[in-house]
């Protein structure tokens, strides 16, 4: 195959320049502010970018069901969402103490079998409610690799330490996701005709199914998502995985176990993700947001100094003067942790 030639010096050029090769992402065509609803489901990227703008009090919903990994088991929550039916008590299992459901993360289990239901409705009911009104919706696949039970056949997001011999796994075909995501796209387009989806590809390395099952079942979910680019416009990708895969490509991004993304990986994504899905105006009052979140965490030697005391004062009106200017956001958690604070 030809190479441009021309193409091929420029970018050499950079690679030694920066000694990297920095992966561009475009400007959203819709970026989302302050007072739009957004949904996050899925795995890695959807929990560290979630919490960061939970942090930052945007209307977010995040992963209703707990952590999901594969396609499937996303896209039958998001159908419960839409379709908002309650799960029962044959939706339980007890095991090792706790009840659990296999369409949820372990964090909604429960040692009481009424608590455990009772959560995992009053979350759905909540979301369902969302769904409708949301403008965005950030959907991070894991892997493409899923776990049925023997006995049904039913896939299962979450095994909860039951015994591997009740599960076969199987490798899902990228038509299979392709189906069951335009079925899903077109019926939500009835109730939310606005919404966006984006989906991503998380960077975490699933190695249970060693180098070559990670990289079938990545290269999957990209060729997923990328025919579901080409049939709606509504559809869009932020490449988590190729951010760390040819970006940043080093070890001393991820998390001790080698396999998760580590802090550093983890800030740069987010700038990345900012840059391009949030508007100017929010970044704005996200940075003052920012100054307040960091003078709450601060820690002082001297807590009865004049000094420190002037610092609360000014922090307090910092958080009273932007809680006015934007009554929509609930800034107040603030404005009373410096009031109380305040002698």
């Amino acid at each position: 195959m030809a190479l441009d030639k021309e193409a091929t010096k420029v970018s050499s050029k950079e690679a030694r320049k920066y000694m990297r090769t920095e992966v561009k992402v475009e400007r959203a065509e819709y970026p989302f502010s302050y007072g739009q609803e957004i949904q996050m489901m899925g795995s890695c990227f959807s929990e560290h970018i979630g919490k960061k703008l939970k942090d930052l009090k945007f209307t977010i919903d995040l992963n209703p069901f707990g952590v999901l990994y594969n396609p499937v088991s996303i896209a039958s929550g998001i159908q419960r969402m839409v379709n908002q039916h309650p799960f029962e008590e044959s939706d339980l299992f007890f095991h090792q103490g706790w009840w659990h459901s296999f369409d949820h993360h372990s964090c909604f289990s429960n040692p009481v079998k009424e608590e455990c239901l009772r959560g995992i409705n009053n979350r759905l009911d909540k979301s369902g409610v969302s769904l409708r009104n949301a403008t965005h919706l950030f959907i991070t696949f894991g892997t493409s690799w899923v776990f049925h039970q023997k006995s049904n056949g039913r896939v299962v997001s979450n095994c909860h330490q039951v015994p591997d011999e009740l599960f076969e796994t199987q490798l899902l075909r990228v038509g299979d996701i392709v189906r069951m995501y335009t079925i899903l796209i077109q019926e939500i387009a009835e109730i939310n005709p606005g919404l966006n989806w984006i989906f991503t590809v998380s960077p975490v390395r699933h190695w249970k199914n060693g180098p070559e099952g990670n990289q079938l079942s990545k290269s999957t979910l990209i060729l997923a998502v990328n025919e579901l680019k080409q049939k709606f416009d509504q559809v869009g990708y932020f490449p988590a995985y190729e951010i760390f895969m040819d970006d940043l490509r080093d070890y001393r991004f991820y998390a001790d176990d080698l396999l998760h993304p580590g802090t550093q990986g983890i800030e740069y994504t987010w700038d990345k993700f900012k840059a391009a899905y949030i508007t100017d105006e929010a970044q704005s009052i996200m940075k003052a947001i920012e100054s307040l979140i960091r003078a709450k965490n601060h820690r002082p030697r001297n807590t009865g100094s004049s000094e420190h005391k002037d610092f609360i004062k000014k922090q307090k009106q910092k958080a009273t003067i932007l809680a006015n200017n934007h009554p929509d956001i609930d800034l107040y958690e603030f404005v009373n942790y410096f009031d109380q604070r305040t002698v």
